[in-house]
């Protein structure tokens, strides 16, 4: 019996290796259909973009455009220190391989729902075999920006919420969905090691609640920098939308623009996109909808929504393409 399996190995590897092959084939060629589809869907939304973009691309603005470009490492190095910081609870991680498992994980959460795909590039590419353990680093890391996001946009909603034209029962909902979730926030961190002790009699449930036990493991002052990582990293984010507006020249102050922007990011958080293909669209309909306030020209804020993208998304994806492209069966084992 033990030869039979060694004489079967070779075929088994082949055969997952194959598997392997195809899933990435697959995967890559959803993500050039995000990518392709991003495109073609925003030339139907301005008729001519480059000459909305010949209008910033000039020599006034190339030093605000170079902060711009500056700010796109740092705001995924800073996602990448969070993502080291919670993953390395469960296993070894270096930074460099944590800032490749962040950016295989962008890439591949444009070809999966909601924070699926983004997971399991980011425990996949960790070379351990634990790597499974790190499932609860994610939740707590993609948790962790859900509610920095949400502090930022209620801040935002305070400053800029009364120019929105809601009624006042929409206000009320908004508002006491924000408080409902922060305070659900508060009792998970207070209580997160008593929900992370449960145990069940069945083997596959108890199988998957031992992912998530790293949860309760996590110090106070692990998720105070984890915390702080992602608070820097919203910044960054934020600063960069705001300095893309800039170059429009739309007459606001730095103040409202950042507090817009803030309610856009919350926008994006709290309505899941409809499919892989609706991130963007999500992101556009929330800007229009926020400046029309200020009667600002839809092109250029379409065209503005889409340039953050360019910069700050495209880039990563393709290199996240690559990196998929490096991982070997072997190395995920």
């Amino acid at each position: 019996m033990v030869q039979d399996k060694q004489l079967s190995s070779p075929k088994e590897k082949t055969t997952w290796r194959k598997l392997f092959w195809v899933a990435k084939l697959v995967v890559t060629l959803l993500i050039v259909s995000y990518i392709y589809h991003t495109f073609e869907n925003e030339q139907k939304g301005i008729q001519d973009i480059g000459l909305v973009y010949k209008t910033i691309f000039v020599r006034n603005h190339v030093l605000i455009i170079s902060i711009i470009l500056i700010l796109v490492p740092v705001n995924w190095a800073l996602e990448s220190l969070k993502w080291q910081r919670l993953a390395r609870k469960a296993v070894p991680v270096t930074f460099w391989e944590a800032f490749q498992g962040t950016l295989t994980g962008l890439a591949i959460g444009v070809a999966a729902p909601a924070q699926l795909g983004d997971t399991i590039g980011r425990v996949a590419s960790l070379r351990s075999h634990d790597r499974l353990k790190a499932i609860g680093a994610a939740l707590v890391s993609n948790g962790i920006q859900f509610y920095v996001s949400i502090i930022g946009g209620g801040i935002g909603l305070l400053w800029v919420g009364e120019k929105l034209g809601l009624d006042p029962f929409s206000r009320t909902v908004l508002n006491s969905l924000l408080i409902i979730l922060i305070a659900l926030a508060l009792i998970i961190v207070s209580r997160r090691r008593k929900l992370t002790g449960w145990k069940s009699e069945k083997v596959f449930l108890s199988k998957m609640l031992s992912y998530f036990q790293i949860i309760g493991q996590y110090s106070a002052e692990d998720l105070a920098i984890a915390t702080l990582y992602g608070s820097l990293r919203y910044f960054v984010f934020l600063s960069q939308f705001v300095l893309v507006l800039s170059l429009f020249d739309f007459g606001l102050n730095y103040t409202d623009l950042s507090a817009c922007t803030a309610l856009i990011f919350l926008a994006k958080t709290l309505i899941p996109a409809v499919n892989v293909l609706g991130d963007l669209g999500l992101r556009e309909f929330t800007a229009l909808f926020v400046f029309k306030q200020y009667n600002l020209p839809a092109e250029q804020i379409i065209a503005a929504t889409f340039l953050v993208w360019v910069i700050n998304v495209l880039g990563p994806i393709l290199i996240g393409i690559f990196l998929l492209w490096k991982y070997k069966l072997k190395s995920l084992k």
